[in-house]
């Protein structure tokens, strides 16, 4: 967990992570305001590659 804890002392507002599963499903983290990452949200990746960019961004 050492990078997770590098993204969020630089700032860094989100990351994904990919498994390794059937589904490919992939995880969005998102830094709350007590500088720690939240899942927020669980998809497939071939669900995700069909979306823009911005359909993930508050």
């Amino acid at each position: 967990m050492t990078k997770v804890r590098e993204y969020a002392s630089a700032g860094i507002p989100q990351y994904w992570v990919v498994d390794r599963d059937g589904a490919q499903t992939v995880t969005l983290h998102r830094l709350n305001g007590d500088g720690v990452y939240e899942a927020r949200a669980r998809m497939p990746l071939a669900w995700l590659l069909q979306t823009v960019p911005a359909d993930h961004l508050d």
